[in-house]
């Protein structure tokens, strides 16, 4: 509790810094974005140093929490000429991986214990225009396909005691 005082009370100011990471396996590099500081930033991800370029982002957390139905919307200006390079790499190789993106929120005062991280989601929705593009990123749906069977009593006698 005496960190979080000193943090509150204490003598610097701390803000929020949210840094955006994008992979894929068939891109050079992954895709590394800060929405907040205007030079760029690096932070210590896994005793590892690793910059985050500025760039104009918008994120959209919105129902995030910490189950697995989390979702984020990303909007990137200016990538016009980045992205749909890497999203044809993807689309001539047939691939079926999708990118997979990491949110981490920061604070000013720690840049190597993030506050927050969201990981574990994939593009699943991707728009681009001419101010930008938007990713929906969002947990892999694990149970979307069934058997097809209906659970019924002819199908699963052992169901009987539950109707």
């Amino acid at each position: 509790m005496a960190e979080l005082e000193d943090v509150i009370y204490g003598p610097e100011s701390a803000f929020i810094i949210e840094c955006i990471e994008i992979t894929h396996s068939m891109w050079p590099k992954p895709l590394r974005y800060v929405t907040n500081i205007a030079d760029g930033i690096t932070v210590i991800q896994n005793g590892t140093e690793t910059f985050y370029e500025y760039a104009v982002i918008k994120v959209d957390r919105g129902s995030t929490s910490d189950d697995l139905d989390q979702k984020i919307s990303i909007s990137v200006a200016d990538l016009g000429l980045v992205v749909p390079d890497l999203i044809d790499k993807i689309l001539e190789s047939n691939s079926l991986e999708r990118p997979k993106v990491v949110y981490r929120m920061f604070s000013s005062l720690d840049l190597e214990n993030p506050i927050k991280i969201v990981e574990n989601i994939e593009v699943t929705e991707q728009n681009t225009d001419y101010q930008g593009t938007t990713f929906n990123a969002e947990a892999e749906k694990l149970n979307e396909v069934g058997t097809g069977l209906l659970f019924t009593k002819e199908n699963f006698p052992t169901l009987v005691g539950f109707y």
